[in-house]
């Protein structure tokens, strides 16, 4: 193409000659360029948080830096996927979600502090253009602890129902299909006819994860993750059956072009082919309305079991307000929500990541945080809900033993 140069993608470690051999091989002039020189990688749900090499990866920087390549450092400063915005990696047919955090182990992290890499990476570049004046490295920046913060439920599947728009059909509609991108769905139909018990009930076109419930109460568990797609439910004629189906994020990379989300294929029960369908999206901008619930309302502990909004009211912190860090540990799945702002996924029981980054500007005069617990809140009649705010991220937390 005359109309723009040819670059190249590679990490510490790779062959850099090489490397740039390719390159010229597509075009025999212009910069040597590499357009991704990555100092880390992203982590997948489940599976351990990526640790990169500052030293390997200042030894490359150098052997290019040397050949008078151009460089640009993927990630340089690593981030947060705050919302939905959290994709997913799709290899040989496994279906891997991305967690919240986009921390890369980058030379920066994901609260903007310098980590080791910073002060190696530093150290080449002026081995290069050793007129630059060298400014000291800004200590990593304090960071506060809050709480920890009692939970109150204040709703559950039923509550959440009411709040949404209804599309009807035949047979399931994907998120697409009713004008719906991120977050959560709803499909909800009656049995009209006598299934077996427990009765199989078959999802193949799940995407990605399904809450299956039998007249709002929770029985089972769906994912694509996992390629779990048959549950056994105990469920009767005449009874209401309800999928909330959560987009676990989008596919990075052109594999995932027709990603489509929900629920693609039909649905069986006992091998029959379930129709007249109900579908309810839930886009997470609509649990903000919960910031103005009453403070005094409060449901029953006993039901922890399924999806529920939780909540709890403070004060902004005496002092400077800082950084820091939202930690639910004994929580299992869901959403977190300070003052309207989504903070992203959690999911402790799955790691790598146990914390949530939570930047000082989000705090007010008045706070309130808001989990959308969608398995299982930790609370029972004795132990209160709680979460709490903590100086010190954990991003590398256990994850599951692998078969």
């Amino acid at each position: 193409n005359d109309g723009a140069y040819t670059t190249i993608d590679f990490g510490p470690g790779s062959d850099v000659v090489a490397s740039f051999a390719a390159q010229r091989r597509h075009q025999d002039r212009g910069p040597l360029m590499n357009s991704e020189f990555y100092s880390g990688w992203l982590d997948n749900w489940g599976d351990k948080h990526w640790e990169g090499n500052a030293s390997a990866v200042a030894e490359t920087l150098r052997e290019m830096l040397t050949m008078n390549a151009s460089v640009n450092i993927y990630m340089f400063h690593g981030g947060s996927s705050f919302g939905c915005t959290a994709g997913a990696n799709l290899f040989k047919d496994v279906y891997s979600p991305n967690p919240t955090s986009y921390d890369y182990d980058a030379p920066m992290n994901e609260a903007g502090d310098p980590t080791e890499m910073f002060e190696a990476l530093r150290q080449v570049i002026t081995e290069f253009l050793p007129e630059l004046p060298l400014e000291p490295v800004p200590s990593p920046k304090a960071k506060m602890a809050l709480g920890p913060f009692t939970m109150k439920r204040v709703m559950g599947l039923e509550d959440i129902m009411k709040k949404g728009s209804v599309t009807t059909s035949e047979f399931p509609l994907s998120f697409e299909q009713v004008g719906h991108g991120h977050g959560l769905m709803i499909y909800y139909t009656k049995i009209s006819f006598w299934p077996r018990d427990p009765a199989v009930l078959h999802i193949p076109g799940l995407r990605d994860r399904g809450y299956v419930y039998v007249e709002n109460e929770y029985r089972g568990l769906l994912s694509r993750m996992d390629n779990v797609y048959n549950v056994l439910v105990p469920i009767k004629k005449g009874q209401n059956l309800a999928i909330v189906v959560e987009n676990q994020g989008r596919i990075a990379d052109a594999t995932g072009n027709n990603d489509t989300k929900g629920i693609i294929s039909n649905v069986t029960l006992s091998g029959k082919v379930l129709s007249r369908w109900s579908m309810m999206p839930i886009p997470l901008s609509e649990l903000c309305g919960l910031q103005n619930i009453d403070s005094n309302i409060s449901l029953s502990h006993q039901q922890t079991e399924g999806i529920g909004a939780y909540f709890a009211d403070f004060p902004a912190p005496e002092g400077e307000i800082l950084d820091t860090f939202l930690q639910v540990d004994g929580w299992k799945k869901g959403f977190a929500f300070l003052n309207n702002f989504n903070l992203g996924r959690y999911w402790p029981a799955m790691g790598p990541q146990m914390t949530l980054y939570v930047p000082s500007v989000l705090f007010q005069e008045r706070n309130r945080l808001l989990l959308l617990e969608l398995e299982r809140a930790p609370c029972s009649l004795t132990e209160n809900c709680v979460a709490e705010f903590v100086k010190t991220p954990v991003i590398n937390g256990p994850v599951p033993d692998r078969p």
